[in-house]
C-alpha cells in the first residue's frame, strides 16, 4: 500500500523551472536592449540630418523679366 504522507522531491522540477524563466527573462532583456540602442543610434542619425534643409542653399539666379518697350524692337512693325 502506498504511504500516502510521504512527500515527493519536487526540486528537479523546481530548479528547471528557475533555469528556464532565467534564461527566458535574459532572452527578453538582450533583445530589449538591443532593440533600445538600435532606435537610439537611428534616432542619432536622424537628428543630425533634421536640420539639413535649413542649410544655406546656393541661389538661383533670378528669371529676368521682360518689359514691353523691350520687346518693341525684337517685334518691329508688329503691334503689341
Amino acid at each position: 500500500m502506498k504511504n500516502l504522507f510521504k512527500q515527493d522531491d519536487n526540486s528537479a522540477v523546481l530548479i528547471a523551472g528557475l533555469a528556464i524563466g532565467a534564461s527566458a527573462a535574459g532572452a527578453i532583456g538582450y533583445l530589449y536592449f538591443k532593440r533600445n540602442a538600435r532606435l537610439k543610434a537611428e534616432a542619432r542619425e536622424i537628428k543630425e540630418h533634421a536640420k539639413d534643409y535649413l542649410k544655406a542653399k546656393t541661389g538661383k539666379k533670378k528669371k529676368h523679366k521682360t518689359d514691353v518697350d523691350e520687346l518693341k524692337p525684337i517685334a518691329g512693325n508688329a503691334t503689341i
